[in-house]
């Protein structure tokens, strides 16, 4: 049952009660707006967002315009995490990818909050060797699976995130995420929606059968997902 206590984002509900009603006292509820960029490449951010039911896409953005998902993140973390090094040091544009709740902290309660309490700097170092291990994971998912493998597992940690089997999607988005055309992606959600796995209009999108999905998907999702709940648990 989950804690009532808790604020569902498990990053921030890892930490121990005394520095978790701390930092939490320092953030506030917000629900930016569905594209939204809360971090641009190389700009000090104002804002440290720890996603709930929110989740938030990291994009490379390639000289010509076009862009590639680099990683995503809901509620198991939180975007900044380049501030452990350098204010400036985001290489991505971060923009919401699907709408819903988020906490968030400014970037000076951020850096004296992980300074002052130890439990909250460990998670975010562990934190940060999770996205290490999952990029490279990502590079190789790009690499050897399907443009249908990878639509299913990105709709599965997109579920997984948000906590619900329906959100919000628009097809020139989830191009944006794959790298691959609109049309690529109108095929994969039609075979999809033919196995009826999925169902999807008008910019909504609901999985039906999730077992099947995660029988469609490569086993890159169960592998990810194995990794955070390994890697995240303090001593």
């Amino acid at each position: 049952m989950p804690n009532p206590d808790r604020v569902g984002n498990k990053i921030l509900d890892r930490l121990p009660d005394p520095d978790f009603r701390r930092i939490i006292g320092q953030m506030e509820r917000v629900s930016p707006a569905l594209g939204e960029i809360v971090a641009h490449p190389g700009t000090e951010p104002q804002w440290v967002h720890f996603p709930v039911s929110g989740v938030l896409s990291s994009m490379v953005v390639l000289e010509d315009g076009s862009t590639v998902e680099a990683s995503t993140v809901g509620n198991e973390g939180m975007d900044g995490l380049y501030l452990l090094a350098d204010p400036q040091a985001n290489p991505y544009r971060i923009n919401v990818q699907v709408r819903g709740e988020m906490l968030r902290m400014s970037a000076g309660a951020f850096n004296r909050a992980r300074s002052e309490h130890g439990a909250f700097s460990q998670l975010l170092l562990r934190y940060a060797l999770v996205l290490i291990q999952r990029g490279a994971q990502n590079g190789a998912c790009i690499q050897h699976h399907t443009i249908e493998e990878r639509m299913c597992r990105w709709l599965l940690e997109t579920a997984h995130r948000k906590g619900e089997e329906r959100f919000g999607l628009t097809q020139e988005f989830l191009a944006d995420m794959l790298g691959v055309r609109r049309q690529s992606v109108n095929l994969t959600a039609r075979i999809l929606q033919s196995a009826k796995l999925i169902e999807y209009h008008r910019g909504e999108l609901t999985i039906l059968d999730r077992a099947g999905l995660e029988e469609a998907s490569c086993e890159c999702f169960d592998v990810t997902t194995k990794m955070y709940d390994r890697m995240m648990r303090l001593p």
